[in-house]
């Protein structure tokens, strides 16, 4: 059985009665040593008009939360389509999402106008990535133009 930070957590898929078993202090000490969590990191350019809108980036996090086994918490949308605002500067227009997890947060920055999307995947709790970015493709489209999937220490 694996301990690791899903248990301070509380996300974990072991068994609680271990846990209970042991004291905050013994569970911090194993966990000390342990990978804290996993971060995926996705910037795609060239997304289609259109499918970058408040709604859809609301529905598309819940949606991804769902797509990879995260239980969601509540969710956040900041900003406002680009052809509801007179056009100012690129990088100040969009839109920003953070829907939280259980045990961490996907953010999201959209910006309509540059056909660019930013997201940031992180949980304690490991995720396929693969299966998330093939989602996150298939709703935006576009290209990936830099990703990383990283283990966070």
């Amino acid at each position: 059985m694996k301990l690791n930070a899903k248990l301070l957590c509380k996300t974990a898929d072991e068994d609680d009665d271990l846990v209970k078993e042991l004291t905050q202090k013994q569970l911090i000490e194993i966990d000390r040593h342990k990978d804290y969590g996993q971060e995926l990191i996705l910037d795609i350019h060239d997304v289609a008009r259109g499918r970058v809108h408040a709604k859809g980036i609301k529905k598309f996090a819940a949606d991804l939360c769902d797509e990879i086994g995260m239980s969601k918490g509540p969710s956040f949308v900041w900003g406002t389509d680009s052809d509801k605002d007179e056009w100012k500067d690129p990088k100040a227009d969009g839109i920003s999402c953070v829907q939280f997890l259980h045990s961490s947060s996907i953010t999201i920055h959209a910006i309509d106008l540059l056909n660019r999307v930013f997201i940031n995947v992180f949980s304690c709790k490991s995720f396929d990535a693969e299966k998330a970015k093939a989602f996150t493709m298939e709703h935006f489209g576009g290209k990936i133009s830099s990703e990383h999937n990283i283990v966070r220490k």
